[in-house]
C-alpha cells in the first residue's frame, strides 16, 4: 500500500452532538479521510466546526422517527454501500456493519463504539418501548441484525475498541477480541486558558456544576436535575441538543427553577467557557462504553463527578480527578449526588485541576494519532 492511502471512514450518522460524532471527525481530520454517514443533522456538529477540510459525503436525509431509524438506514447503506470500492482503507464506525456487501480489495476496519446496545443488552428496554402489537417483529428484526453483526464481525482484518469496558462487552457478546485505541480530546481546544469569556448569561457570576449529556435516559440527567432540585442553594447548568430524546420531559421538570438554567446545542466556544468556568462537571451514564464529557472537563482543568461503572473507571481517578458515587437505583443516585455536591468544599474541588489536566494528556489527539496510524500501519504527514 503506498505512503498514502485512500481512507473512508463510514459512520452511523450525524445525529447529536456528542462523542461519537465528535470522534469520527477527528479521525478522520488525523487520517485525511473522505467522511461518509447515514445523514448529517442541523442538531449535530457540522464536522467543518472541528477544522475537518475533507470530502463530506451524506447517504440520504435525516431520519429521525424512532424505532424504525435503525432499519430504514442499515437498508440506505446496504444499497449504497458500493461508493466504498473507490478506498484503499474503509474504517467501519459504529453500527453500520450491514454495509459490507462486495469484499472489494480494500482494508477493511471496525472502530466498535460498543456493540449495537439495542441489540444485545439493552434489547429487552428497547422493545417495551415500542407498541406491544409491532413488538415480535422488531424482536425478530433484532435478532436477525444481531447476527449479520456477528457475522460481518468476521470479515475485518482489524478491530479497534474505544476501552477495555467495551473490548470485554465485545467479547462477551460476540467472542471477538479488539485493540483498544482510547479516543482523542483536542487538549490545545480543551484546556484552561482564555478561562470564561464574560458570557451575558444569568449564570455568569454564579458558582455552578455543568454538565452537557444528551438528555436520554441512559445519561441518568434526570437524576441530576432531581438532585439539583433538593439543593436550591447550589446551581446547575445543563445543555442539551435539538434532538434529544428527553429534552421536553427535563425541561419541563426544571421549569420556574431559579437553581437550574438550560441552555440548547451550545457552540464549541460556549462549551468551553461553560466548563472552564465551573465548580465541576457531572457525569453519571449507565455503564458507559465512551464518552469524552470526563476527559474534556479535565483537560479544562474541571474536575468530575461520575458514576462508578463503565468507562469512567478508566478515566476519572477517584479523589485526584474527581469523586466516583455509586447509583444502584434512580432514589440513591439522587441522594449520592446530592452527599458528594454539599459535602465537598470549593477549595477541594480547586485542589484537583492540576491532577486533571495531568491525566487529559493521556487521551490527546496527539497520542491518538500517533496510535491509529501505528496501528493501521500507515503514515499521514501532517498539513
Amino acid at each position: 500500500m503506498n505512503s498514502k492511502p485512500k481512507i473512508a471512514i463510514l459512520h452511523d450518522a450525524f445525529l447529536y452532538r456528542g462523542g461519537w460524532e465528535r470522534l469520527v471527525t477527528l479521525m478522520a481530520k488525523s487520517l485525511d479521510a473522505d467522511l461518509i454517514a447515514w445523514f448529517f443533522s442541523e442538531g449535530s456538529f457540522d464536522p467543518r466546526e472541528l477544522g475537518f477540510t475533507g470530502n463530506i459525503i451524506p447517504l440520504g436525509k435525516p431520519v429521525f422517527k424512532k424505532g424504525i431509524r435503525h432499519i430504514v438506514l442499515k437498508w440506505r447503506f446496504f444499497w449504497k454501500a458500493n461508493i466504498l470500492s473507490q478506498y484503499d482503507i474503509v474504517i467501519f464506525s459504529g453500527d453500520c456493519l450491514g454495509a459490507i456487501r462486495h469484499l472489494w480489495d480494500a482494508k477493511w476496519v471496525y472502530y466498535c463504539h460498543t456493540p449495537p446496545r439495542y441489540l444485545y443488552d439493552f434489547r429487552s428496554q428497547y422493545l417495551l418501548k415500542l407498541p406491544f402489537f409491532v413488538r415480535p417483529f422488531f424482536a425478530i428484526a433484532f435478532s436477525y441484525f444481531a447476527s449479520v453483526y456477528e457475522k460481518n464481525l468476521s470479515k475485518f482484518s482489524q478491530i479497534f475498541t474505544n476501552s477495555r469496558n467495551v473490548q470485554q462487552r465485545l467479547v462477551h457478546f460476540t467472542g471477538f477480541s479488539s485493540e483498544i485505541i482510547y479516543p482523542p480530546t483536542d487538549t490545545d481546544f480543551f484546556s484552561p486558558k482564555n478561562s470564561f469569556q464574560n458570557l451575558q448569561t444569568p449564570f455568569a457570576a454564579k458558582d455552578y456544576f455543568y454538565s452537557w449529556a444528551r438528555l436520554s435516559p441512559p445519561k441518568r440527567v434526570d437524576i441530576i436535575v432531581e438532585a439539583f432540585m433538593k439543593m436550591p442553594e447550589k446551581n446547575l447548568v445543563l445543555s442539551y441538543g435539538k434532538n434529544d430524546p428527553m429534552k421536553d420531559e427535563i425541561l419541563k421538570k426544571i421549569q420556574g427553577k431559579k437553581n437550574i438554567f438550560a441552555i440548547e446545542a451550545p457552540s464549541d466556544d460556549i462549551l468551553l467557557s461553560l466548563i472552564q468556568s465551573a465548580v465541576g462537571s457531572i457525569y453519571i451514564p449507565v455503564d458507559e462504553d465512551f464518552g469524552m464529557s470526563p476527559v474534556e472537563s479535565m483537560a479544562c482543568g474541571t474536575p468530575v463527578i461520575g458514576v462508578n461503572e463503565g468507562w469512567l473507571l478508566e478515566t476519572v481517578i477517584d479523589g485526584e480527578t474527581g469523586k466516583l458515587i455509586e447509583i444502584k437505583n434512580k432514589h440513591a443516585g439522587v441522594q449520592s449526588l446530592q452527599t458528594v455536591v454539599e459535602m465537598t468544599h470549593s477549595d477541594e474541588w480547586k485542589a484537583m485541576s492540576d491532577h486533571c489536566r495531568e491525566r487529559a494528556q493521556d487521551f490527546s489527539l496527539e497520542k491518538f494519532q500517533e496510535k491509529l496510524q501505528s496501528s493501521l500501519h500507515i503514515s499521514i504527514s501532517k498539513k
